[in-house]
C-alpha cells in the first residue's frame, strides 16, 4: 500500500518535470538547428594604412557639386569614420582643410596626387573619383534610391609621379535590396548611400567576415 502510494506521488511529481524538460528542449531546438549564420574570413586587399596619416580627396563633377555643395566633405567624413575603428593608429588630415584647399584651388585635381598629399604632411593620399552620385531612379523621379559609384586610388606621398599603390572601384545602391522608396526624403537617402559606400570601401583595408551564401 505504501509502495503504491509512493509510486503515485513520485509519478505525479516526475511527469510535470519531464514535460517541462521536453518543452525546454523544444525551445532550444531552433537555437541548435539554426544557430549563428556561417561566415568566412576575407583578407584586406590593402592592409597598409596602420600607423599612417591619410589625406582623403573627393573629386565630383561640377553639376554634382552645384547640386550638393557639401557632398565632398560629407563623403570624406563618412569614409574616415568607417575606417577609424578598424585601422590601428590611423590618423586623418582634417577633411575641412582638404575641402577648403580644393575650393581655393580649382585645378587641384591636376596636381600630382603624391605632392597634394605631401602638402598636408600625409603618408597616403586616398583619391575618390566619384562617377555617380544620385538619389532618384532616372526613369522614376518620385522613386528614391541612392547610388554612388567611384574609382578609388591610394598614393604613397613619398614617391612623386608614381602609379597608385592600390586601386579599386566601389558601387552601391541604397536601399540595397529594394527598387526604391516612395515618399523618402533626399537627405536620408543620401546619408544611407554614403554610409553604405563608406562601409564597402573601408572593408577593402581590413580583415573582416562575410556571410557564406
Amino acid at each position: 500500500m505504501v509502495n503504491q502510494r509512493t509510486f503515485r506521488i513520485t509519478a505525479a511529481t516526475l511527469l510535470p518535470c519531464l514535460a517541462l524538460l521536453a518543452g525546454c528542449r523544444a525551445l532550444m531546438m531552433p537555437l541548435v538547428v539554426f544557430g549563428a549564420e556561417p561566415t568566412r574570413k576575407v583578407a584586406a586587399e590593402y592592409p597598409y594604412l596602420a600607423d599612417k596619416t591619410i589625406c582623403i580627396a573627393v573629386w565630383l563633377d561640377n553639376n554634382t557639386r552645384f547640386e550638393y555643395p557639401h557632398a565632398q566633405l560629407e563623403l570624406s567624413e563618412h569614409v574616415a569614420a568607417a575606417l577609424q575603428p578598424h585601422i590601428d593608429n590611423v590618423a586623418f588630415v582634417p577633411n575641412k582643410r582638404v575641402v577648403a584647399y580644393q575650393r581655393s584651388h580649382p585645378n587641384w585635381d591636376r596636381e600630382d596626387p603624391a605632392v597634394l598629399g605631401a602638402r598636408f604632411r600625409a603618408d597616403r593620399l586616398m583619391l575618390i573619383e566619384v562617377t555617380q552620385y544620385t538619389t532618384r531612379e532616372p526613369d522614376s523621379p518620385h522613386l528614391y534610391r541612392g547610388r554612388i559609384a567611384a574609382s578609388v586610388k591610394v598614393y604613397d606621398t613619398e614617391y612623386e609621379n608614381a602609379a597608385p599603390v592600390y586601386r579599386t572601384r566601389v558601387e552601391v545602391a541604397y536601399p540595397p535590396k529594394s527598387v526604391g522608396e516612395w515618399g523618402a526624403d533626399d537627405r536620408s537617402i543620401r546619408r544611407g548611400a554614403m554610409e553604405l559606400f563608406a562601409a564597402e570601401l573601408a572593408r577593402k583595408f581590413y580583415d573582416h567576415r562575410v556571410k557564406v551564401e
